[in-house]
């Protein structure tokens, strides 16, 4: 991931994406997945405008990618306990002690952060209506590099 500076007076270093951003859509996708879905895997892969993260499976219960921000739903209850008591690296800047906080927090945080570093909403979209798209735009390179 590349990091931007800019000089007031102080350097400041804006990442290219938002850390807390791509840990909360690692974490959903590791707890939300569907895992009947053999062979399938979880992908993430990072371009210089974006990041993509594909998860498989629909969406559980009656979500939908336009509303996952106002809605909480865990498929897989017991992954979701386990992930509920591993606690984080203190050493991390995530604002969080678990790696899942069962607030239902994780795509607010992920759109949070997305806008405030890119200034665009990350999308989220079905792929065949079994597979989770996820795009989390880059931050914007300061200008005179």
């Amino acid at each position: 991931m590349r990091y931007w500076a800019t000089k007031g007076t102080s350097r400041v270093e804006m990442p290219q994406f938002s850390e807390r951003a791509v840990f909360e859509a690692l974490v959903n996708a590791v707890a939300h997945r569907d895992y009947s879905m053999s062979g399938a895997r979880i992908r993430l892969h990072m371009f210089r405008d974006r990041l993509e993260l594909y998860v498989p499976g629909e969406l559980a219960n009656t979500l939908k990618p336009e509303t996952m921000h106002l809605r909480q739903y865990n498929r897989n209850e017991l992954i979701v306990s386990l992930l509920a008591r591993r606690r984080v690296d203190p050493d991390l800047d995530l604002r969080r002690r678990y790696m899942m906080d069962r607030r239902g927090d994780g795509v607010p945080i992920i759109r949070s952060e997305t806008r405030r570093l890119s200034g665009r909403l990350p999308e989220y979209a079905l792929i065949d209506g079994n597979e989770l798209q996820l795009v989390m735009w880059a931050s914007r390179e300061p200008h005179g590099r």
